[in-house]
């Protein structure tokens, strides 16, 4: 406490023997200690306040910095030099209020498509109140730096063109979506800097017949163990079947990124699966067909709008669902061991010269990879053959001479068990048991002709096979009925997609997921499989343009790096 003392004069006030008096004096000490705490105060918010102060004006001058730089780094800024862009920034901060002088500018260019700035400043504040403890003034700086390169972009778009897409608008609505986003990229990427392929799948993903000749498929030649002694008889067989359009993977397929053709690595065996289908209303009725040429099928390596928009026009909804074989495909024709097969289309004038050497490498800097993975649906059955009955001699046989113009006379089916005397069974009519039956062994005609498994369902389906061939053999009748299978649908493809998704992000690409419409279930699979919130688009009504056009935005924005 704040106190005064005073000595009383010895020789005025003391007596003779007594010391001298000290006396103390208390009033107004707790007002000094007061105004001091007061100043220490007024001292301390002056700091603060002058601290804001610097704060705020370093802020207003970072913003303006980071929009500066930002406007001039994009390739859409209009500057042709790095005076040009020099200048972009200086109005920036000129029309910010701030002075143009304390700012150091340094722009790049480097080719056409890439180009970076910084931009730097210091700045000095006068104090207000920190001048009461010798601080005349606070200085601070800021800084940012943008940059924009045109990488080589690689898109594969894998779209469903299931029959629920053919309802309620849903393929009306795809086809200018899609197309929008093409005009997208090409125009902000350049046509030189992007290609664009379009991966469309129901319950399969099907290949034109360039694509087809050029895919390495599975097959072996083999040998007829005991061949029936006739002009006729298969001797030896191909397991593929030359006229499929689609390709049957393995669980172990969607471990790996490469498509597992043959061509690269991995064990897909290729199946095709069609037929005719009979009714009681028409003999030759239409085409019931499952890997035929009659869906649409993949478009590679282009970057022409006009061809691209004319080719998603085309698509249209029908068939099942196979979300796992349509990303299967999409990363397929991502990885470089597709290269030898767009390298052939380009020699051979398929695809335009530009697309040499693509696709590039997972691990190379100059390129981005993207897949857009689209979907209505949910996974559903995946049919093929059984293997029994994949490739291989049937029991069926055909006979031009015993037809005599009309088909179904024509066909005989070998019947090993029965009797000599009805050792071949001719079924007749389709729609009819009336004309029904028997060759004698040895009777065969001579230019009676064995059909193979791939020739017999490219024209009849399984279950009419057996309905018109075997009613007379139980075993074989329940066999072929059989010969149909599902290699694994719902949560069994379910489970293929999500390695494939993880196996291509580990390589880098990006995932972009758009669930039109699509059920819980498949919503989080798309999530799943996108494994970033910012990549996965949930669509409720009808406006997919609005995802699209979001991941056109995120694919081409510019971005800050400092």
């Amino acid at each position: 406490m704040f106190f005064s003392k005073f000595r009383v004069n010895d020789s005025e006030t003391s007596r003779p023997g007594e010391r001298a008096v000290w006396l103390r004096r208390e009033e107004g000490s707790l007002t000094i200690f007061s105004l001091f705490i007061f100043v220490l105060i007024l001292m301390i918010s002056g700091m603060a306040v002058d601290m804001v102060r610097h704060e705020h004006e370093r802020v207003a001058l970072q913003n303006t910095l980071d929009t500066a730089v930002l406007a001039a780094g994009s390739l859409e800024s209009g500057a042709n030099s790095e005076a040009e862009m020099e200048a972009i920034v200086l109005d920036y901060v000129a029309k910010a209020g701030l002075d143009p002088n304390m700012v150091t500018v340094s722009p790049s260019i480097d080719g056409s498509r890439s180009r970076g700035v910084t931009a730097t400043a210091n700045f000095r504040m006068d104090t207000m109140f920190m001048g009461m403890m010798g601080i005349e003034e606070l200085q601070g700086g800021a800084g940012g730096r943008a940059e924009e390169s045109q990488q080589l972009v690689e898109i594969v778009l894998v779209l469903d063109v299931s029959g629920s897409m053919s309802r309620n608008g849903k393929i009306e609505a795809l086809r200018p979506a899609a197309k929008d986003f093409v005009t997208e990229m090409i125009d902000r990427l350049g046509e030189d800097f992007v290609s664009i392929s379009v991966v469309p799948y129901n319950h399969q993903v099907h290949v034109d017949d360039e694509l087809r000749s050029r895919l390495n498929w599975q097959n072996e030649l083999r040998t007829v163990a005991s061949p029936l002694a006739h002009p006729g008889a298969i001797v030896n067989y191909n397991t593929h079947n030359a006229a499929t359009r689609c390709a049957r993977f393995r669980d172990e397929d969607f471990r790996i990124t490469a498509l597992s053709d043959g061509a690269v690595e991995g064990s897909a065996m290729f199946s095709g699966l069609s037929g005719r289908s009979l009714t009681p209303f028409n003999q030759y009725p239409g085409w019931a067909d499952w890997c035929s040429d009659s869906y649409s099928q993949v478009l590679l390596y282009q970057n022409d709008e006009t061809d691209l928009h004319d080719f998603i026009d085309t698509l249209r909804g029908q068939g099942w669902t196979s979300i796992d074989y349509g990303i299967n495909w999409g990363v397929g024709i991502l990885e470089d061991g597709f290269r030898p097969i767009v390298q052939d289309m380009v020699d051979n004038s398929l695809l335009d010269a530009r697309m040499a050497g693509k696709p590039l490498s997972f691990n190379d800097p100059d390129v981005k990879k993207v897949i857009v993975l689209m979907t209505d649906g949910m996974n559903t059955d995946h049919l093929d053959l059984d293997d029994g009955f994949k490739s291989g001699p049937s029991r069926i046989w055909y006979s031009e001479s015993l037809a005599n113009g009309v088909e179904f006379d024509g066909f005989l089916v070998e019947m090993p068990a029965n009797d000599a005397n009805e050792r071949w069974f001719v079924p007749g009519s389709p729609l009819s048991n009336a004309d029904d039956g028997y060759l004698a062994a040895g009777s065969l005609p001579a230019d009676a002709e064995q059909w193979d498994y791939h020739r017999l369902y490219e024209r009849f389906r399984p279950q009419d096979v057996s309905d018109m061939f075997f009613d007379e053999d139980s075993a074989a009748d329940n066999a072929h009925d059989n010969a149909l299978i599902d290699t694994g649908s719902y949560g069994a493809a379910d489970t293929r997609v999500r390695p494939i998704c993880g196996e291509a992000r580990a390589a880098g690409v990006d995932i972009y997921t758009i669930a039109f419409q699509a059920p819980s279930s498949s919503q989080t699979l798309l999530r799943d499989c996108a494994d970033d919130v910012g990549r996965y688009f949930d669509v409720n009504g009808l406006d997919i343009a609005s995802a699209f056009d979001a991941i056109a935005i995120d694919l081409t924005k510019l971005r800050l790096t400092q």
